[in-house]
């Protein structure tokens, strides 16, 4: 594969190529195997989240492996109902959303399972975190009656868990977003700067970095969809939105509206997220992250980066499991 190869003879890098490939085939071998026909792709992440996008990018170059096509995306909310053979494989999206932190997607996940109980669905790599312990208690219920539904964790401790508590078949795979294919994108020069990726989601851990873990250089920045100042794409959703309104008007059928937005969503916001996301990343180099998707795009950037927990652990669950052999990457002991 060639995707990145460029990046790491820039960098004279070969190790960290040796060790994304090495991760990106145990996602192939893994899940190879398993598609077996044509599939869904759903639960698509139509939202401001870079990294949810970098994993949906990811995800659709390690599918084009394949000798399969895809049939259907959507979102949770375009989502329509429609009859599949029971040969067709479904997806659903990975990330960091198994359990009761962002409940809708759970609940739209077995919505799914319940639409498709002979189909095999395959969960892609997730982080699980459970608070209310009697939802775990609905939920492992719930998965047991439906066994043809297999789970993917992407760190350790989430396997371990699901592995207790559930009965499904359980894989241990890195995140979805390893197989970015950079080369794809623009990539500009390291400008020297410091970055602080601080989150201001529910996410952020209670237990931050202490003001002297942060270099007084550094440049403090949520993701740029979420900055107060970002506005670009909620032109564009004002507009689209008027669009919609005009062909309910019109007598267009509510499928066919959401095929309208899952059209934008592919073939615009996601190719403007991922680059942005790059472009974003591009002139710092050194890089403090509470998200783990700036530790993973900043890897395949080669660049210096130190972890900083947040509210699920699975920055550095994930460090933990995939990640601690690379010089580059330090975690900050955020409990000190």
């Amino acid at each position: 594969m060639l995707y990145i190869e460029y990046t790491f003879k820039r960098n004279n890098n070969n190790y960290m190529y040796t060790i994304i490939e090495s991760l990106r085939k145990k996602i192939s071998d893994a899940l190879t195997p398993l598609i077996t026909h044509d599939y869904v792709y759903l639960d698509l992440p139509y939202h401001p989240n870079i990294g949810d996008t970098l994993i949906w990018e990811g995800t659709r170059e390690f599918l084009k492996t394949l000798p399969y096509k895809c049939l259907y995306y959507a979102s949770k909310d375009s989502f329509r109902y429609r009859q599949l053979p029971k040969n067709v494989v479904i997806l659903l999206h990975g990330g960091g959303n198994f359990g009761d932190l962002y409940r809708l997607h759970s609940e739209f996940r077995k919505k799914i399972i319940e639409l498709y109980p002979e189909n095999r669905i395959i969960i892609l790599p997730q982080t699980v975190f459970y608070e209310d312990m009697s939802l775990l208690r609905y939920d492992v219920d719930f998965y047991a009656a439906h066994p043809n539904v297999m789970i993917c964790a992407r760190e350790q401790f989430s396997f371990d868990f699901l592995t207790v508590h559930f009965k499904n078949q359980i894989l241990l795979l890195p995140d979805m977003a390893f197989y970015l294919n950079i080369e794809k994108y623009k990539v500009t020069d390291d400008e020297n700067r410091v970055l602080y990726l601080k989150r201001t989601d529910k996410e952020l851990a209670n237990t931050n970095a202490k003001s002297d873990d942060i270099p007084s250089n550094a440049e403090q920045h949520d993701w740029p969809t979420y900055e107060k100042h970002f506005d670009e794409f909620d032109k564009i959703d004002c507009f689209t939105n008027r669009l919609h309104k005009l062909f309910r008007i019109c007598g267009v059928k509510d499928k066919t509206l959401a095929r309208i937005e899952d059209f934008k969503r592919n073939w615009y916001y996601r190719r403007k997220y991922v680059q942005m996301g790059i472009s974003f990343l591009c002139p710092y180099h050194s890089i403090y992250t509470t998200r783990l998707h700036v530790l993973i795009l900043g890897v395949l950037l080669d660049k210096e980066i130190f972890l900083i927990n947040n509210t699920s652990g699975k920055v550095v669950n994930f460090y933990n499991t995939w990640m601690k052999q690379l010089d580059k990457i330090k975690k900050i002991d955020n409990d000190k």
